[in-house]
């Protein structure tokens, strides 16, 4: 006799059931094991995060102010500088001897002045004894006149001859950190342009350089109005913090103020440029890098935090289990 396959699908329920309900059926299972968190209060600050690039406080490009062949390279590449510290030689010889012309030019000069101040005194004396004519002493006045103004010629000349040995040894202009060299020593430079020799970045402090939304600056604006005006003090500079993008996602090791914020909103992006001094003794940031960008917006003060994993949503929104009496 042949058993429909609904029939025998029944069956096998039935005896299923039947066997479920035996003398070896297990109790429901313990309850699950909960981990519970205490709640911590604290002032919590509230941010608005950014991207922004950094920027060098000055950059100098250093090049050859007089003609000759580079003799010296004194600084080795990519390295710290001091101000004023020699970076290359250029030959000295040249101006050296220049120096030695105009000195012996100012002496002849002297000379010439001592000449004509003892010329004038005499003929000073004689006319004053009725022995010499006024047209006479004014001869010799203005021989010492012009004697004198040769004498500051020269050493204008010896000045300037100085000046241009002094060019030969090429000094940074600042403090910072050196680029490589764009010439080679024994190369000629200066010879009707200024060459460029290298370049001197100063790298502490740094600046990073932020757009800001024309929305949030109103904001900021609408929430203090006490800024300078007529000559009285603003409030003080609001804090910026970065994060290099090897920097983990929640730390923001680099801190500085923000000391300067554009007088105009870009029109094509609506936003207003914004700037921040940070300090980098280390040198650990570089002018050209993008980082990560925050500003402190708001703080709550004494608020209650939970862990995030505590946290459940349903149709009603967020909510979290509390423990009450007997631990339930």
């Amino acid at each position: 006799m042949r058993i429909p396959v609904s029939l025998c699908a029944v069956a096998v329920a039935v005896l299923s059931a039947v066997g479920c309900g035996g003398p070896n059926e297990q109790g429901p299972p313990p309850p699950p094991a909960v981990e519970v968190a205490t709640p911590e209060r604290r002032d919590v600050t509230s941010y608005y995060h950014y991207t922004g690039n950094l920027e060098s406080v000055s950059s100098v490009e250093v090049r050859a102010r007089v003609s000759g062949i580079l003799e010296e390279m004194h600084f080795e590449v990519s390295s710290p500088v001091a101000q004023g510290d020699k970076l290359f030689t250029i030959e000295t010889a040249p101006y050296d001897i220049g120096i030695e012309s105009a000195q012996a030019a100012l002496k002849s000069a002297e000379a010439a002045v001592e000449l004509a101040t003892i010329e004038r005194n005499q003929v000073q004396e004689a006319f004053d004894k009725d022995a010499a004519n006024e047209r006479e002493l004014q001869k010799y006045i203005t021989a010492l006149k012009t004697a004198e103004a040769e004498e500051l010629a020269a050493k204008a000349s010896l000045r300037d001859a100085e000046l241009q040995r002094d060019y030969a040894d090429v000094k940074s202009p600042i403090a910072g950190r050196v680029s490589r060299n764009m010439v080679d020593v024994g190369t000629l430079v200066g010879m009707g342009e200024p060459t460029l020799l290298t370049t001197v970045v100063q790298m502490d402090p740094i600046y990073v350089y932020v757009d800001v939304s024309e929305r949030i600056v109103q904001e900021y604006l609408n929430r203090d109005q006490s800024g300078a005006v007529n000559g009285e003090e603003g409030p003080p500079p609001p804090p910026i913090e970065i994060a290099r993008s090897s920097d983990a996602p929640g730390e923001f090791p680099f801190d500085g103020l923000i000391d300067y914020v554009d007088n105009v909103v870009d029109e094509s992006t609506g936003t207003l440029r914004v700037r921040g001094n940070i300090p980098n003794p280390e040198g650990r940031l570089f002018p050209g890098l993008f980082v990560r960008a925050r500003v402190p917006y708001d703080t709550i003060e004494n608020a209650i935090l939970v862990r995030e994993d505590a946290l459940s949503t349903d149709l009603t929104g967020k909510f979290v289990l509390v423990v009450g009496e007997n631990n339930v």
